[in-house]
């Protein structure tokens, strides 16, 4: 009996109504296939090697089909070759030992005077090629990487990253070759070189010196998109070529990370970036990210780190979550740096924690901890409060933890610390470890002349609700130790602590989750 076509081979897949009908249809294929492959059917070995690869996408096995691939490989006509090529790609890895039988027909192919067949054995060299065929066809790749064909010398540059990747020794032979690609006319080539440099720079560190010449006409260039206008050809929503604007400031931030003289080279340009770059598109956004992500990196001026904080500023008021999320992950690499600059962006990313988003409420509660500190504890911690009351349960745990550092290391009165954590125990007494009650009892007992208002408050809030672990277990010590003072009026505070605590206690009210998602 003759195996199917594919076309007939997806058509009885699909029509499969149980995983079992499937598995017969497939198995009874495969033994068509290995027996076509026995008695060497030429004229279906493309066929037989397009239905493996269908397949092998469906999870099933399909090595005995690998030398067929081969066999397609050392055929002469191309649409045998792409199919050999194809097969190759999908049906093998570079640990497959039969791959190294390839190899030679590869090097044929680099030769051959059909540039699409040149292409497929490029394209399957930067896909498979290990370290034994980095070393046979370096000196083919090098060569092709000096055609006079742009499509072909695209092609090489992405099979020399694959290349070095597996033998990093191989750039004394392309060194040279790399760089000029900067100056190629072809938009191909020019990009897939930039994208070379990148990968030549995170494999080998050392050849920063040699890139750094470099700067200038990658400065000149990004400038020129920035200039040209509209430009049909390379255009993305009215954005000139973010693809290759993007992978420019990409090497830039590599070439600036640490050399003062390259990043004063890339100022004016990254600046230029920042502020004539279109903000309403999503490829607009995309180069100001890279851009922000390279002042950061770079040993920019302070008036532009401003200027890249204040763009991602700007993407917290942007209404694609993406972006919000990227804004505020970069925002938390960067208040280490310049915490003035993020503070001034505060209220936003306070307004961050009302959103419906869990991952943007989590990033936005682990910068507002980044930004405490002894003038906003107040303001801050009265935010993270109204959180915990809407918190997901298994979040409330590591945000009583946090609250409990921040009122240890900021408090501004002693008042102030144990008004704060009776109102988290109040709100979240029953998901805190043993150490929370234990600190808050460490607090009192350290507060003198506060005693007495700790325990009125602690008493009041068990009366109304003493289903609070936490709560009860510090209220219970309280009344124990100082319950004395329960039959007495709570005695005013002295003037220091009221003083202190004049930007308001922290008995949250009860509308205090108001505008917060329900979680």
């Amino acid at each position: 009996q003759m195996s199917i076509k594919l076309r007939d081979l997806i058509r009885a897949v699909r029509a499969c109504k149980t995983a079992a009908e499937e598995r017969a249809v497939i198995s009874k294929e495969c033994a068509l296939i290995r027996t076509a492959i026995k008695e060497e059917e030429e004229q279906f070995r493309h066929r037989n090697v397009a239905k493996l690869m269908f397949i092998h996408m469906l999870g099933y096995p399909t090595h005995f089909g690998q030398m067929e691939c081969l066999k397609l490989i050392s055929a002469q006509t191309f649409p045998e070759k792409r199919v050999g090529y194809l097969g190759l790609t999908l049906l093998l890895t570079e640990q497959t030992e039969v791959l190294t039988l390839v190899t030679n027909s590869m090097k044929l192919d680099l030769v051959n005077s059909n540039q699409y067949i040149q292409a497929l054995s490029l394209i399957a060299i930067g896909n498979l090629a290990t370290q034994d065929m980095a070393r046979d066809l370096a000196s083919d790749i090098e060569k092709l990487l000096r055609s006079n064909n742009s499509y072909i010398r695209k092609k090489a540059s992405l099979a020399a990253i694959r290349l070095l990747k597996k033998e990093p020794d191989l750039i004394e032979h392309m060194s040279e070759r790399i760089i000029a690609l900067l100056k190629d006319r072809s938009h191909g080539v020019l990009i897939t070189g930039i994208q070379l440099m990148i990968d030549v720079l995170t494999l080998i560190p050392e050849t920063k010196t040699e890139y750094l010449k470099l700067v200038p006409s990658l400065v000149r260039l990004l400038r020129n998109f920035i200039t040209m206008g509209f430009s049909p050809e390379h255009d993305v929503s009215g954005i000139t070529d973010p693809f290759m604007q993007v992978k420019i400031l990409h090497l830039l931030k590599m070439l600036g990370k640490g050399n003062e003289e390259a990043s004063e080279q890339m100022n004016d340009v990254l600046a230029q970036v920042a502020t004539n770059t279109e903000t309403m598109k999503n490829a607009g956004n995309a180069i100001l990210y890279e851009c922000v992500q390279t002042i950061m990196e770079v040993q920019s001026d302070s008036s532009l780190r401003v200027l890249a904080v204040n763009i991602l500023g700007r993407f917290l008021l942007n209404r694609d979550n993406n972006i919000r999320y990227v804004a505020l992950n970069s925002l938390s690499k960067v208040v280490s740096e310049d915490v003035a600059a993020v503070q001034r962006h505060r209220s936003t990313i306070v307004d961050c924690l009302k959103d419906p988003d869990i991952s943007i409420r989590q990033r936005a509660l682990e910068l507002i901890y980044q930004l405490v500190n002894e003038q906003n504890v107040v303001a801050l911690t009265a935010e993270l409060l109204n959180y915990l009351v809407v918190a997901q349960t298994e979040h409330k745990g590591n945000l009583v933890s946090k609250v409990i550092q921040i009122v240890e290391k900021y408090s501004p009165s002693k008042k102030w610390k144990v008004d704060t954590v009776i109102t988290m125990l109040t709100i979240a007494g029953n998901l805190t470890d043993e150490s929370v009650p234990r600190t808050a009892i460490i607090f009192i007992a350290q507060a003198e002349g506060l005693q007495a208002h700790a325990t009125h408050r602690l008493y009041r809030n068990l009366v109304e609700d003493s289903s609070q672990l936490g709560l009860l277990q510090v209220a219970v010590w309280c009344v124990g130790e100082y319950g004395a003072q329960l039959v007495r009026d709570c005695p005013p505070l002295s003037g220091d602590d009221i003083s202190s605590n004049s930007g308001g206690g922290m008995m949250v009210p009860s509308s205090f989750a108001d505008g917060f998602p329900a979680v």
